[in-house]
């Protein structure tokens, strides 16, 4: 006669394997008490303590673009009446320095 194929959820699962744990017995001896396939078992303990692991792990920083640094308002390039100068620092000692007037 072929067993009929039971679906457990994930909580079915933690609980089986809380259960077998404190039993005492080898993986063998309780899943064939509960009508268990032990390979499945097995496989489901290590696939439920893999998921728990990853989510376990801190997860790496997204890196976040700065916030667009605010507009600076120049004039109109037309009228040459208006001075202005910019310097925009690079790091590793570049520097563009722009200016007008």
């Amino acid at each position: 006669m072929k067993q009929r194929r039971v679906k457990r959820s994930e909580a079915t699962w933690r609980e089986l394997f809380s259960r077998q744990d404190a039993s005492g017995v080898t993986v063998a001896e309780f899943c064939r008490s509960e009508g268990i396939n032990a390979g499945l078992f097995r496989r489901w303990r290590w696939v439920l303590a893999r998921t728990k692991q990853r989510s376990a792990r801190p997860r790496e920083a997204k890196s976040v673009a700065p916030a667009a640094a605010p507009f600076i308002d120049l004039g109109g390039l037309g009228s040459g009446s208006s001075r202005f100068e910019v310097r925009l620092e690079f790091g590793a000692g570049i520097v563009l320095n722009i200016a007008r007037g």
